[in-house]
């Protein structure tokens, strides 16, 4: 197990390199593809969590997936944004087919940029001073976050409650799970495009992967407002277990730099979770 880990990792941060194949496709990941002006690239150019800058001339399909396809130069082939844009420029043109994927609830552009909806982390970021956002946006999201929240419960209390009971059991053993799972994440949409016919089924494993990390927050939210309301002794229900550990991470959220860390520890631990348990069908 720990050779395999060691070795996805080592992939995972040689992936962001350019990958320059003999029929000159250009692949990048966590970055941007940049064509300059006066540039000619004879292939492909594809960006994954990121974007595809063309000012000069590509000769083959432009593809971004979770990130925009930026014309300003001339695409001689197809222009394709998987939960993201084509964006044409008054100079730019698209000799073949502008394709769109649009990704139900903006899942692109969350795990794209995840500080700007409240998670903070992105590698790009590192170094920089966080702020907080601004309280009547975060109370708004938290209050949407706690009907959906609450609508799952309600229709499905027993698989909550069975992954809430997983939480601390093995939790290491989850957070390597989780941390796997969130690495193949991107791997997969890579593979994805280059086979063509899988680019449609992007959008489904960018909301399959929301939805794990959904349901494992549920879980996690459900414990902490356990352990909590053992001291404040409150009417013992799920909701109110919910609302606690759902207020608990989302003040925890808002604090500076320490906040995107622990952000990114619950998703990883969601995804977790929601593994073992096959979203709150088998008991561990």
């Amino acid at each position: 197990m720990k050779r395999f880990l060691i070795l996805l990792l080592a992939a995972l941060l040689l992936l962001p390199a350019i990958a320059v194949a003999d029929d000159g496709y250009i692949a990048l990941m966590g970055e941007d593809v940049v064509i300059d002006t006066g540039q000619v690239l004879n292939g492909d150019a594809v960006a994954i969590m990121g974007d595809v800058i063309v000012n000069g001339r590509i000769s083959g399909d432009a593809v971004a997936v979770m990130g925009d396809v930026i014309v300003g130069g001339t695409v001689e082939g197809d222009a394709t944004a998987v939960g993201g844009r084509v964006i044409v420029e008054e100079n730019g043109r698209v000799l073949g087919k502008i394709n769109q994927v649009g990704i139900a609830g903006g899942i692109g552009e969350v795990l794209r940029n995840p500080g700007k909806y409240g998670f903070y982390w992105n590698p790009k970021m590192l170094g920089r001073t966080f702020f907080p956002r601004t309280t009547v946006f975060n109370f708004l999201r938290f209050l949407g976050i706690l009907a959906l929240g609450a609508l799952t419960i309600a229709l499905f209390p027993n698989n909550v409650k069975v992954a809430a009971n997983a939480v601390d059991k093995d939790a290491v053993g989850k957070l390597i799970k989780g941390l796997v799972l969130m690495l193949l994440i991107p791997i997969v949409a890579l593979l994805l495009v280059f086979t063509l016919i899988g680019i449609p089924l992007i959008p489904a494993v960018m909301l399959l992967a929301a939805i794990a990390g959904f349901f494992g927050y549920l879980a996690i939210s459900v414990f902490l407002g356990r352990k909590l309301n053992v001291h404040l002794r409150m009417n013992a229900s799920l909701f109110i277990e919910y609302l606690l550990g759902a207020l608990v991470l989302w003040l925890v959220q808002l604090v500076p730099f320490a906040g995107g860390i622990v952000s990114l520890a619950v998703f990883i631990l969601s995804l977790g979770i929601t593994a073992d348990t096959r979203f709150g069908t088998r008991q561990v």
